[in-house]
């Protein structure tokens, strides 16, 4: 029992000790936030999204924000958030015939909100309920990571990531700075 107990202690210690890896792995990436135009940064991530779900992409309905719209971050990790959220999506939607993932972006004087809208089944309340903490997964070969990294870029530039869930579907909306003309 005693050695149970102390395997235990040991690896929750190298598990907090490899998220604080990760973490610092993902900031090094942070530099000063700059203007970026919107819809570069979601015509970049379906670009990227496009070899791994080829047959899927029909799926995806964006309606694209306005030209001239800039939030405030850096386009790479910008995109990387919303790769994160459109693949969780997309994902959740396999072998659904009526798939549908709505992308649109809402803007304010001073914020942006872009949503992320599916017609999927919706997370479980107990997965829901711990969603930005390490490792938590639903996902059999998933890590529990990409939305914990991705709540820390927002985090970054100013924003936050909300979510709702229900057996109809799921919706994060994405908080971000809007970049002043």
């Amino acid at each position: 029992m005693k050695e149970n107990l102390g395997a235990i202690a040991a690896l929750t210690e190298r598990i907090g000790a490899i998220t604080e890896e990760l973490k610092a792995f993902a900031r090094k990436g942070r530099t000063a936030p700059e203007p970026v135009e919107l819809r570069d940064v979601i015509d970049g991530a379906v670009v990227l999204l496009k070899s791994r779900f080829a047959g899927q992409l029909q799926a995806l309905v964006i309606r694209l924000p306005p030209p001239g719209l800039r939030v405030l971050g850096n386009r790479v990790r910008l995109e990387q958030i919303l790769i994160n959220l459109f693949q969780n999506a997309l994902e959740a939607l396999e072998g659904r015939a009526d798939a549908k993932v709505e992308i649109s972006a809402v803007a304010t004087d001073d914020a942006v909100e872009v949503i992320v809208a599916d017609n999927g089944p919706g997370i479980p309340a107990e997965i829901l309920a711990s969603l930005f903490t390490p490792f938590n997964t639903s996902k059999e070969k998933g890590l529990g990571l990409g939305l914990v990294i991705s709540k820390d870029i927002v985090a970054d530039y100013g924003g936050r990531i909300e979510v709702s869930s229900t057996d109809a579907g799921t919706s994060f909306i994405v908080h971000l700075v809007r970049a002043k003309p």
